[in-house]
């Protein structure tokens, strides 16, 4: 200890006098000197020497490192010191201890020793480890939300089968990986394993991760059902419409010993491979009620009897009290058949006519109601009057429409009598099909090309006089040109309800979009095809751990789109668009969890775990899903050096 001394005016003797003030020197972790008040004396000591002073200064260091203790064995620590420097002493220590100075000198040292430890020296910094982690976050949220983990629990899988299951099963939604790609992102790139177990040196055996696929297909119905209550159950779904249709995926390999697997008519234009149907219905909230895999060559309206026959049963969707289920169903599927199956089921259905009314007339008190597509182009609806026992058509008229279609109808009937053109010229050509039969089986094949606008041509055919066997022209002309275009833009809605104005009938129609949205998300978004697996029991359960994942992403998007309509009533100007999941993955994957490296100023070796702050982006989709930002931040001090 020692005191410092400066010249200040005293107030009680009206002159410059010494002002003293005890302090304490040290240096802290970082090697720095630094000075400690412990007592203000003030204009005392003025009648003892300087040298004095500073014996009163080495008395009290000498109770201090003694602890007080002024006794020794060769007697009074402070004998050696005059009687005025001795009470001095002795005073000011009393002061010490009762402004209790010591006890805060060593909440200082403390405190000094706490600053020190995480003061690091730059240097030694090192980030090692880097993963992402902010898509794999939110989804085991919202796993953990549709009670995935425990219904697994419930079936009896041990805890290290379900985090097998559910690394795969993010790492499936996040990176549309197989297997074996999926353990390599496990080791190099995501902390999906981290959030589920904590722990950083845990991987899933490659033999276990194989096996996660066809384990959770022998619980389709089960998990399904609790799906489906689960949603049921977060968004209040009353499943008053549910929604048909069917997709196919192709395969990558011949599939010789498949039985499911066939050729068909590809979705994809990939007829060359075989494929594998997926019959899906859904409710209007996007989320799967019922879905099979069927046979690649199965058509779309022999997949419906099926869908129709278990849907109450596997999709919980009951008699409402207020009324039937509705049924919205695509053209391809709504056969006569199939609409009398739906309504013998006690279903009610709305579905585009398969044909095009032509002997009808609009209903007496028929209104014209205006509406727009999703481009701002305007739609007109109008009811058709109503024939007794029969079913009720809406009228869609649609410039838009109608512009596409005379723009298609002008391109095939250019490519359709080219076509022609080319079989009168082989008339005359050199090894050009000249024979009577052969040129009417190749008009035949263009007429079947093109049957949307070959059904408007008369077509000519001139035997050669000579030679009755041969053709000898061709000649062709369209009956009534006017009628090409008359009926363009122009389709009509079909439904069993009698209740439905033309407004409400367009916008469940529309609702069939939510379907197209979920195939798209599961062919482009989540990369269900082609499909690699050789064996059927593969291949299903490649396809139904992509529709766990569409679960997942139908949860986050659906949370997402309530919130934008939401903010769209309060704000009717404004455009709260839902993005894709790719989109939302882009997002989120800017959120990283490394682990930091350091040496501090007490020569401690620190290991910091954090993730990284959410960018703007991606706070704003933890905000609207409501979950937790940051998953996890873990600071350790591993060792000294």
């Amino acid at each position: 200890m020692n005191f410092s001394v400066v010249f200040r005016y005293n107030p009680q003797t009206g002159r410059d006098e010494r002002y003293f003030r005890l302090k304490e020197s040290y240096r802290d972790a970082t090697g720095a000197v630094r000075n400690r008040l412990v007592l203000t004396v003030g204009f005392e000591m003025n009648d003892i020497l300087m040298e004095e002073v500073r014996q009163v200064a080495v008395g009290l260091t000498d109770l201090w490192h003694s602890n007080g203790v002024r006794e020794d064995a060769f007697g009074d620590r402070l004998s050696c010191f005059s009687n005025a420097v001795r009470g001095y002493i002795d005073r000011y220590w009393h002061q010490i201890l009762e402004k209790k100075r010591l006890d805060i000198v060593k909440k200082s040292i403390a405190a000094e020793h706490r600053k020190a430890g995480r003061l690091v020296d730059v240097d030694t910094v090192k980030h090692t480890d880097a993963r992402e982690v902010g898509a794999e976050w939110i989804c085991l949220q919202a796993v953990r939300e549709l009670g995935i983990d425990r219904f697994l629990e419930r079936e009896g899988w041990t805890e290290t089968q379900i985090n097998t299951a559910l690394a795969l099963l993010i790492t499936r939604t996040v990176y549309t990986s197989c297997e074996l790609k999926s353990l390599r992102i496990m080791e190099e790139n995501s902390a999906v394993c981290e959030l589920l177990t904590g722990s950083q040196e845990w991987r899933p055996g490659y033999h276990a991760v194989y096996e996660v696929a066809p384990e959770l297909y022998k619980l389709k119905d089960k998990l399904e059902n609790h799906l489906c209550r689960r949603t049921d159950d977060l968004f209040n779904a009353t499943n008053r419409i549910v929604l048909f249709d069917l997709t196919n995926f192709y395969f990558e390999g011949r599939k010789e010993g498949s039985r499911k697997s066939r050729h068909g008519r590809s979705k994809e234009k990939r007829n060359d491979c075989k494929l594998l149907v997926l019959a899906l219905c859904i409710n209007q909230e996007g989320f799967i009620r019922y879905s099979s895999i069927l046979a690649g060559n199965t058509a779309d309206p022999d997949s419906l009897p099926d869908m129709v026959d278990t849907l109450r049963e596997k999709a919980r969707v009951p008699q409402l009290p207020s009324g039937r289920t509705l049924v919205c169903l695509d053209a391809g599927i709504a056969t006569e058949e199939n609409l009398r199956r739906i309504r013998e089921k006690g279903y009610n259905y709305l579905c585009v006519s398969r044909t095009r009314l032509t002997d009808y007339e609009l209903a007496e008190d028929s209104r014209t109601v205006t509406v727009k597509d999703s481009r701002e182009h305007p739609i007109s609806l109008r009811q058709v009057m109503h024939r007794e026992g029969g079913d009720h058509y809406l009228e869609i008229t649609s410039p838009a429409k109608a512009m596409k279609e005379s723009s298609m109808n002008r391109l095939f009937k250019e490519r359709f009598e080219t076509e022609l053109q080319k079989a009168r010229d082989a008339l005359t050509k050199k090894g050009g099909k000249k024979t009577y039969e052969k040129v009417i089986e190749r008009v035949g094949r263009a007429i079947g090309k093109y049957p949307s606008i070959s059904k408007y041509y008369i077509i000519d055919y001139v035997r050669d006089d000579k030679d009755p066997k041969r053709m000898a022209d061709i000649r062709w002309r369209i009956a009534v040109p006017e009628n090409v275009d008359r009926l363009s833009g122009v389709y009509f809605l079909r439904t069993n309800v009698a209740t439905l104005d033309e407004k409400t009938t367009w916008d469940y129609y529309n609702l069939i979009r939510e379907i197209e949205c979920t195939n798209r998300q599961l062919k482009t978004d989540l990369e269900l095809r082609p499909i690699f697996h050789q064996r059927d029991d593969r291949s299903d359960a490649h396809l139904f751990l992509g529709l766990l994942s569409y679960w997942i992403v139908n949860t986050i998007r659906h949370k997402l789109k309530l919130n934008n309509l939401r903010r769209k009533a309060e704000d009717p100007g404004g455009k709260y668009p839902t993005p894709f999941w790719t989109e939302i993955v882009r997002m989120m994957s800017t959120q990283k969890a490394v682990t930091t490296k350091a040496v501090n100023a007490l020569g401690e070796k620190v290991k910091m775990r954090i993730c990284s702050e959410p960018t703007k982006a991606a706070n704003y989709i933890y905000e609207q899903l409501k979950y937790k930002k940051m998953p996890f931040r873990k600071i350790k001090v591993c060792s000294t050096q």
